[in-house]
């Protein structure tokens, strides 16, 4: 793997993971992404009295997930589910799934609102890419009324789960690391050919976005893998800072090489333009920004 591959699937990897953790901040702990993917998907028309099946189909989700979640949002009072075998919305559903859809729209507009407008045509046109992939419920076109280049709630988890989904399939198969291990391990591999890249755990901790305890476990956990050394810190006599091992070095470029070519396949040769690299980099900054003000916000 060439070390510009290596920047691009670390900036693509980096924008996903801060979209999703933005998404969590905002979703109540006991529903996970997919659930409210299911509530939004049964406020629209064509799915208001829908068969599960159907729901599966459309989100691109396995039947036996979609009856989970059923499952559970029927506990909650969220969803019912009919005599004909089709599921709905109850009205406390429909009324808790408005709530959070203006909540994500809120985190969505942050992070986007910043964007000059050519970046977020690039923006615009990634989307398209994604969603015209063949199989794709959006590939037979758009709805009446919608536009590609809006970024919602539903738009946006669609396109952030379409990925996230494959990101996770590409490290499956290589390792049994999870998306922010491999993140931890992506952020320590150089970008350039010359250089050799450690860091303290206060800067994995503001790359990752995670807690000081996360990087402490994770990092001994992959040290016994043997991803990484601990090395010491010449310039602070108690500092640590970590480094890739040869077997880290070949992980990562492992599963990098497979996350590349998922991107390939999803937007192109737009992975490779420079407008695409700039938007993204600026679309990063936003989501850090719109992850600050999470928290000052009430709701």
């Amino acid at each position: 793997m060439d070390y510009a591959k290596a920047h691009s699937v670390t900036l693509w990897c980096a924008v996903l993971a801060k979209a999703n953790r933005g998404v969590a901040k905002l979703l109540p702990k006991q529903m996970t992404q997919l659930q409210f993917r299911l509530l939004e998907q049964l406020t629209l028309p064509e799915s208001e009295h829908v068969r599960p099946v159907r729901v599966a189909r459309l989100l691109v989700l396995k039947p036996s997930d979609i009856d989970e979640a059923v499952a559970v949002l029927a506990d909650q009072g969220l969803v019912r589910p009919c005599e004909d075998g089709c599921i709905e919305l109850t009205r406390a559903g429909r009324e808790r799934t408005m709530e959070l859809t203006k909540r994500l729209n809120v985190f969505f507009a942050l992070c986007v609102g910043g964007l000059a407008d050519e970046e977020r045509a690039v923006l615009a046109d990634l989307l398209r890419r994604a969603f015209s992939l063949p199989g794709s419920y959006y590939a037979s076109g758009s709805r009446a009324g919608e536009s590609v280049g809006v970024f919602d709630a539903r738009r946006g988890l669609a396109a952030t789960a379409m990925l996230h989904g494959a990101v996770l399939v590409a490290i499956k198969k290589a390792t049994s690391l999870s998306f922010t291990d491999f993140r931890f391990l992506l952020e320590l591999y150089p970008k350039r050919r010359t250089a050799t890249r450690m860091l303290r755990a206060r800067d994995v901790v503001a790359f990752l976005r995670t807690g000081r305890a996360y990087v402490t476990t994770a990092s001994v956990r992959l040290e016994e893998q043997g991803y990484l050394v601990r090395v010491p810190d010449d310039r602070d006599a108690r500092g640590i800072l970590f480094k890739l091992t040869p077997q880290g070095m070949l992980c990562v470029q492992d599963v990098a090489d497979d996350l590349y070519a998922v991107l390939v396949s999803m937007f192109g040769e737009a992975v490779e333009e420079r407008a695409v690299q700039r938007a993204l980099k600026h679309l990063l900054e936003l989501e850090d920004a719109a992850l600050d003000e999470l928290g000052e916000l009430s709701w």
